[in-house]
């Protein structure tokens, strides 16, 4: 039997200074049936240039170009809509991919909608840090899990999905990162898969286009009011996934609605009572078969207070 087509989903801006490492690591993949669908988005360095001239020696590269920039969510959408493998690849500009990566995540899928590995974290010259993303949370997997809405593991570069999951999952909602929707959608289906391996280095810097972990331009913040941003910013981003969630034909349906009105109690400044209410009700929607469920469900109850007050602080 053939090997299935695997499209790699490559979304470009401004990356001159990384991108032809990438490149050579997703070319080097031992899956060798993949297209590398390129899409930049309105870049005004040499990314273009050097991604044509990687195309000129490999016929598995295409490139398209936007017009005017679109965003990070938009420009991924248009990229996967342009995928014509069964199985898409996210990749990000500025990573450099384990040669099997590929090849480890189609074993691993099985029947599932979605699988993910573990990333590296290195520095702007690739050099490690000596942390993972697995280090630093909770490696969600499985079926059902509205968690995903509250602390999402799965990032876009170190995953692999169906392309039968985009018409349940697109369009992306406003508020929400593109891989933390897929993950979402992907656990009302066939579910997710996670893999405790490290594949892909991640390079964390600050011209990053989603800038994790950095303060922005322009100076660091005070501490206190740096935290209280990220805060309000995680609650915002929760509740618009839970809202949009609720809004779809899926199974938690009922549940993303529930706990959207019990966090938006809790932020206006009433009670927390809804919100351990409904933490109780849907404590295995939450969690599903990982560990005891209601523990889990009351250490995030207790995550999302502790956020609430973190933005009230700079209210």
């Amino acid at each position: 039997m053939p090997s299935p087509l695997v499209s790699v989903a490559l979304c470009t801006c401004n990356g001159e200074a990384y991108i032809e490492a990438q490149l050579a690591s997703v070319l080097a993949q031992t899956h060798r049936e993949l297209e590398l669908v390129v899409v930049d988005d309105a870049s005004n360095d040499r990314t273009v240039e050097i991604v044509e001239e990687a195309a000129r020696r490999d016929h598995r590269i295409q490139l398209h170009r936007n017009p005017r920039r679109l965003g990070v969510n938009a420009n991924f959408a248009r990229a996967f809509s342009l995928c014509r493998g069964d199985f898409i690849a996210p990749c990000d500009q500025d990573d450099v991919w384990s040669a099997r990566k590929l090849k480890t995540l189609m074993a691993a899928i099985g029947d599932a909608d979605l699988a993910y590995g573990d990333s590296a974290v290195v520095d702007s010259t690739g050099r490690p840090t000596g942390n993972t993303l697995g280090g630093q949370r909770r490696m969600v997997r499985g079926r059902g899990n509205v968690a995903l809405a509250f602390e999402n593991s799965v990032s876009g570069h170190a995953a692999l999905f169906r392309n039968t999951l985009l018409p349940q999952a697109l369009p992306f909602p406003e508020g929400v990162w593109y891989d933390g929707w897929l993950a979402f959608a992907a656990s009302q289906r066939a579910g997710v898969v996670y893999v405790d391996e490290v594949m892909v280095d991640f390079r964390r810097h600050a011209d990053a286009q989603t800038r994790i972990g950095h303060a922005p331009r322009g100076g660091a913040p005070d501490r206190h009011q740096r935290r209280a941003r990220e805060a309000q910013q995680w609650l915002s981003t929760c509740a618009a996934a839970l809202d949009a969630a609720a809004a779809r034909p899926w199974p938690c349906r009922e549940a993303a609605g529930a706990l959207s009105s019990a966090l938006a109690d809790t932020t206006s400044g009433r009670r927390a009572t809804p919100l351990w209410r409904a933490l109780w009700r849907y404590r295995q929607m939450l969690y599903g078969n990982q560990g005891p469920a209601l523990l889990l469900a009351m250490r995030l109850g207790g995550r999302i207070l502790s956020r609430i007050r973190r933005a009230r602080s700079n209210a």
